[in-house]
């Protein structure tokens, strides 16, 4: 029997590869995900969702009810072992350029579901559970895969145009793509401990720094807490997962017999790369491409945002909207970003958890020091840690950013909320929606804003003319009100008349009013506007045949 044909495959229904067919889903890409698992896993080990990976959950309509259930941290407090205050983080103070809390911690099964769930929704998109990829072939028009289904051993032949690796650190596909993973592997194991809480309080987020404990302990969820710690080299790994142990260190931050122990899991943690993240039609995504220590919670954030990077170029390339080509600038863009994470990451692990009781005490005295200092006191408080990352080459504008730090190519779009009509305050991007964007600031000349209507059309993006607050009550059709002025200092600051967002709301480009026309002439050569496609794809792989 002839193989069934899809757009694509995806391997892997984490969080990353059920992500990565949300999206694909709303671009009405037949879509099959293969799962080796016949149930959903119930361990959680990630936990922090950072604003950009808020934003992508925002991005496919996971919010609210639909939503994880995200839990914004508030507050977080750099303790130690007698839990006195070295340093503090005020969230509700910190500025949020993504409409969303900097972090915010989450149950990771809740957050899986929610993503299934998502799923459901597209009739173009199918979860193959317990089946898994037993060998695959590429050609120059689509890669073939034979899938077994793990029960019965029956197989069945795919065809895709794509393949997606979203199978995590242990990645089958990229073993059997001969990719080596570069870097360093078994740093140190950590230790995660979930308990489940009737109360809602407690509500607290603490970064331990020892001697003793080093890791972070937080609430999750309204009814779950998190204890992830840092399990020293001349400890014992069994021991350390023993009920003693666990409730030594659940005790310093709750009661021990006001929390039912849900699961104690024990991992070692990574930091590596792949040698390359794409092998001609076959793509790396999240764990099977990169693997980072958990101090900066950078894992999954990383994951998401390769999915958002890569679905809307596929979508692009698959609809006839932009040439093959495109796909090129998937690993050109983000394995520097993750790159960069990964080095963060190692850098605030080895000063957190390396050394004896002497150091520990030594460096939780000179992060005291430093958040007591004028000059460096801000850099704690204001979670300056992050670096605020963007494509330095790409599908950008010239293809490479600006040397000038104020360029605005490749740079992340703030997304504030804003006035749209008659549908009144709304956060931006739910005008947008996922396709490019070109906006004109306010107060714009009539022919630049004519330009940039003309170049929408032609791109198939939207058009959105920013008005200043004072139109507040007042805005036109295709005109957003700059309610809190951040669009408008964001046009000043990088001397803008128009600006074009890509559908992953990165900056595409930016021009003044004489930089129109060259703008608009370079981005209609690499962008046509994307015809919508999609029909129903098999729900099971035993509907196929054999």
């Amino acid at each position: 029997m002839a193989p069934e044909s899809v757009d694509v495959i995806v391997v892997g229904s984490g969080p990353v590869g059920a992500m990565a067919a949300n999206l694909l889903g709303q671009y009405g890409l037949r879509t099959v995900v293969i799962e080796k698992e016949t149930v959903p896993h119930t361990q959680s080990r990630a936990i922090n969702a950072d604003d950009e990976a808020q934003r992508i959950f925002q991005a496919v309509g996971l919010t609210g009810e639909a939503g994880p259930g995200f839990h914004p941290c508030l507050k977080m407090s750099y303790v130690d072992d007698e839990m006195r205050v070295l340093a503090e983080v005020d969230f509700t103070r910190v500025e949020r350029p993504n409409g969303h809390f900097i972090g915010s911690l989450f149950s990771q099964p809740r957050l899986e579901a929610s993503l299934l769930r998502g799923m459901e929704r597209f009739p173009q998109v199918a979860l193959w559970r317990g089946h898994e990829v037993e060998s695959f072939m590429q050609d120059e028009d689509g890669v073939s895969v034979r899938v077994k289904e793990t029960a019965t051993g029956r197989t069945t032949n795919l065809r895709g145009r794509y393949l997606l690796a979203c199978d995590g650190a242990k990645s089958g596909i990229r073993r059997r793509l001969g990719l080596k993973l570069e870097g360093n592997t078994a740093l140190a194991h950590a230790l995660a401990i979930s308990v489940e809480t009737t109360s809602s309080a407690p509500d607290f987020t603490y970064y331990p720094c020892g001697p003793k404990i080093v890791g972070i302990v937080t609430r999750t969820a309204h009814d779950e807490i998190r204890f992830d710690t840092v399990v020293k080299p001349d400890q014992d790994l069994e021991y350390v997962r023993s009920p003693e142990y666990v409730r030594s260190i659940i005790a310093p931050y709750i009661d021990p017999d006001t929390v039912k122990v849900k699961s104690v899991n024990l991992y070692a943690y990574h930091s590596r790369m792949a040698e390359k993240w794409r092998v001609g039609r076959v793509f790396l995504l999240g764990d099977a491409a990169h693997l980072m220590p958990p101090f900066l919670g950078q894992g999954l954030c990383s994951g998401l945002r390769d999915a958002m990077n890569l679905s809307w170029k596929l979508a692009h390339v698959l609809g006839g909207a932009a040439d093959a080509s495109l796909l090129d600038t998937y690993e050109v863009e983000r394995r520097p970003h993750a790159a960069e994470m990964m080095r963060m990451s190692d850098a605030l692990g080895s000063m957190l958890a390396s050394g004896g009781p002497l150091m520990a005490r030594a460096r939780n005295a000179v992060i005291n020091l430093l958040y007591r200092l004028p000059v460096t006191g801000p850099f704690i408080r204001e979670y300056k840690m992050k670096p605020n990352l963007f494509h330095a080459e790409g599908f950008l504008f010239g293809g490479k950013r600006g040397k000038s730090k104020q360029a605005a190519e490749g740079a992340y779009f703030p997304q504030p909320r804003v006035e749209h009509g008659e549908e009144g305050e709304r956060p931006l991007d739910d005008i947008i929606g996922q396709r490019f964007a070109v906006l004109t600031r306010p107060g714009a000349p009539a022919d630049v804003q004519q330009a940039a209507k003309a170049l929408a059309e032609d791109i198939g993006g939207t058009w959105l003319s920013v008005a200043p607050a004072a139109r507040s009550g007042a805005g036109r059709a295709g005109e957003v009100v700059d309610l809190d002025g951040r669009l408008g200092e964001w046009f000043a600051q990088h001397a803008a008349d128009l600006v074009v967002l890509r559908p992953d709301r990165y900056v595409y480009g930016s021009a003044n009013r004489a930089g129109v026309a060259q703008l608009h002439a370079t981005l209609k050569q690499a962008v046509r506007p994307l015809t919508r496609r999609g029909s129903r794809v098999p729900r099971r792989v035993s509907s196929l045949g054999a």
